[in-house]
């Protein structure tokens, strides 16, 4: 019996662990030598073999060396290296010398490929020696003012954008030209053409040794867009216009440009945008319409027309006339835009020293005393006098305590600055112009107002007044020290005044001299002021005087020798002459003054002036005015308050 070889133990299994010891160690021989080549690699300063950069060949170059390489290369072949755009016949180009490249991040990215990490870069090492290539582009970045010349040759010859229609007036048409078809440029896609051309033209020079200039061409194909139709209801809304009158200016008080209004058919419009062919140009009709006022009109109008005037003459001291010229000039020019208000003081300011005002005579407690800023309500009444021969609204205003004599009785305004004003409106439809000047009348010297407009119906006014319940001076004693014994002065400063009324009217009259309106402009109510005789107090009681003459020296006084202060003082001033009414029904022509002046009191008294505060202000009557009460008769002198006397009616 043959034997059979049986396998000792541990024989057949010894062999396949020498195997799999043997594989286990060339593993990691092979692992330990692979791990030796990725440091190695990650070592080097060198670029991986078959690497380019626009077509030149950087293999085991340092990045400095492939950067120097790469300038040399366009210094030297820049020229034959062209990037061509074309468009139909037309073509352009741009040479690698015209760039300006910064080569150096296009080298870093060469040097970096295949260096991703640390156990790739050993097998991409690898690869490129087995013949694996990596290309990197020429740059891109950064600013080519050559290359956006190109660009801007291109949009020109390709007619850049499409064509629109364009519209303008001309005279009294509207005309349109209809828009063309154009090419729609998209700039960034021209110049990926053009960039790309060039750098296909590098790699063929640079890479593949072509010789000679090497040319590559991007045929560029844009699209073609037709005009779009406009917006009609755009075009309306930017050209229609409503008539707008020339105006004055208030800051500048120049006259604006008027608006010429603009209207058309807008249906019109479309049906001849639609019937024109390309590039054609139409019109259709437009209505103009003219403002009411143009510049011109308006210009020839204004201040054309002498509204109303008047004048007082200028008495009293040089600081009361002094005061009268100071206040007139802070309102002469003065212009007025239509609904505007003119307020005396708003123009003037405090009538104080400090505005350069001087001391004259006013009225304090019903006395006549010296303060500074006496005389204003001169030029205030001067003004009101003129407003009373236009036919402009009286917003406020307010008699003096006493007739003031320079200006028709009721046809005065009293000012007091802080508390009673003069103001009247300017209700025309055109600025007006108050012109306010002192004018030399022979031996005398006047102040003159003359409100100037624009009166186009031609109407004017004339004011009349009617004074009543006339009060005669009474007589007062008062005793005074410096009067001589067995004698009497009649005191000229507190000199005496008659009381009245005085109702003033305002008739507006047509261009024909129709009388069309008569406006109630209100109730003055002036105080009496008593005649005052001085006398020396050591002469007795007048009331014991005999035939009312006082006792020489010497001479017994007593009560049985009285008779009463009796009637023979001659020394009292006559009594002033009622002004009147004024003027006739006719317009105002030349310069108009009251007919007669009336009472003007002392030399040097202003009997128009009235207290003045700690800034030198006038009131009517000499006492800061009131509220006004019935009848008008309260210290202020302000009017009675009659429906509508403070505006036409």
């Amino acid at each position: 019996m043959e034997g059979q070889r049986v396998a000792g133990p541990g024989q057949g299994g010894g062999r396949r662990k020498i195997w799999i010891a043997l594989g286990g160690a060339g593993a990691a021989v092979l692992a330990g030598a692979y791990l030796g080549l990725c440091a190695w690699v990650g070592k080097m300063d060198t670029i991986f073999p078959n690497t380019s950069v626009a077509g030149l060949d950087v293999s085991g170059m340092t990045q400095t060396q492939a950067q120097a390489a790469l300038e040399q290369a366009v210094a030297g072949h820049g020229d034959e290296m062209v990037g061509v755009v074309t468009y139909g016949g037309w073509q352009e180009g741009i040479t690698a010398a015209q760039m300006d490249y910064d080569w150096s991040l296009p080298v870093q990215d060469a040097y970096e490929a295949g260096r991703e990490s640390f156990l790739a870069q050993g097998g991409r090492y690898l690869a490129r020696i087995l013949g694996g290539r990596h290309g990197v582009s020429a740059p891109r970045g950064g600013e080519q003012p050559a290359l956006e010349r190109l660009l801007d040759d291109v949009e020109r010859e390709m007619g850049g954008n499409v064509t629109y229609a364009t519209y303008q007036l001309e005279g009294g048409r509207l005309t349109m030209t209809k828009g063309r078809t154009g090419v729609g440029l998209n700039r960034d896609e021209v110049r990926d053409s053009a960039l790309s051309a060039l750098e296909e033209a590098m790699e063929r020079k640079l890479g593949g040794g072509q010789e000679g200039v090497v040319e590559v061409q991007r045929q560029l194909v844009p699209d073609e867009t037709g005009p779009q139709t406009p917006d009609f209801e755009e075009i309306y809304r930017q050209l229609h216009t409503e008539p707008v009158s020339a105006q004055m200016d208030p800051e500048t008080f120049t006259v604006t440009d008027h608006v010429v209004g603009v209207d058309f058919d807008v249906q019109a419009l479309k049906a001849a945008y639609d019937q024109a062919a390309e590039g054609a140009s139409f019109s259709i009709p437009v209505e103009l319409e003219q403002p009411e006022e143009t510049k011109e009109s308006l210009e020839s109008k204004l201040f054309a027309d002498l509204l109303g005037q008047g004048q007082t003459i200028l008495t009293g001291t040089w600081g009361r006339q002094y005061n009268v010229k100071l206040a007139a000039e802070a309102c002469n020019g003065t212009i007025l835009l239509p609904g505007e208000v003119f307020s005396f003081n708003g123009r003037t300011g405090s009538r104080d020293a400090s505005m350069g005002y001087q001391s004259a005579t006013v009225y304090s407690g019903g006395k006549t005393v010296e303060e500074v800023g006496g005389g204003v309500c001169q030029t205030s009444s001067t003004i009101y006098y003129a407003l009373l021969h236009t036919n402009l609204e009286v917003v406020e205003r307010y008699n003096h305590g006493y007739n003031t004599g320079y200006v028709p009785v009721g046809m005065d305004a009293t000012v007091y600055y802080g508390v009673t004003d003069f103001q009247f409106r300017n209700s025309t439809d055109y600025p007006v112009k108050i012109l306010l000047y002192p004018q030399q009348q022979g031996a005398q010297e006047a102040l003159v107002c003359q409100i100037y407009g624009t009166n186009e119906e031609g109407v004017y006014a004339v004011p009349r007044s009617v004074s009543y319940d006339k009060v005669a001076p009474t007589t007062v004693y008062q005793p005074d020290e410096t009067i001589p014994r067995g004698t009497t002065k009649v005191d000229m400063v507190q000199n005496p005044y008659t009381g009245l009324k005085a109702h003033t009217y305002r008739d507006v009259y047509d261009r024909e001299g129709n009388l069309i309106e008569e406006q109630d402009m209100g109730q003055s109510v002036y105080k009496m002021r008593p005649k005052t005789i001085l006398y020396n107090p050591a002469d007795g009681d007048p009331a014991t005087w005999v035939d009312g003459q006082p006792p020489q020296p010497g001479q017994p006084t007593g009560p049985e020798q009285a008779a009463g202060p009796g009637s023979g003082e001659t020394s009292v001033p006559e009594e002033p002459v009622d002004p009147g009414t004024a003027g006739d029904p006719a317009p105002p022509t030349g310069l108009e003054q009251p007919e007669d002046p009336g009472q003007t009191g002392g030399a040097g008294t202003d009997v128009d002036s009235g207290t003045q505060d700690g800034s030198g202000q006038e009131s009517g009557s000499g006492e800061q005015p009131e509220q006004p009460a019935p009848g008008g008769e309260e210290s202020g002198g302000q009017p009675e308050v009659v429906p509508g006397w403070d505006r036409p009616i």
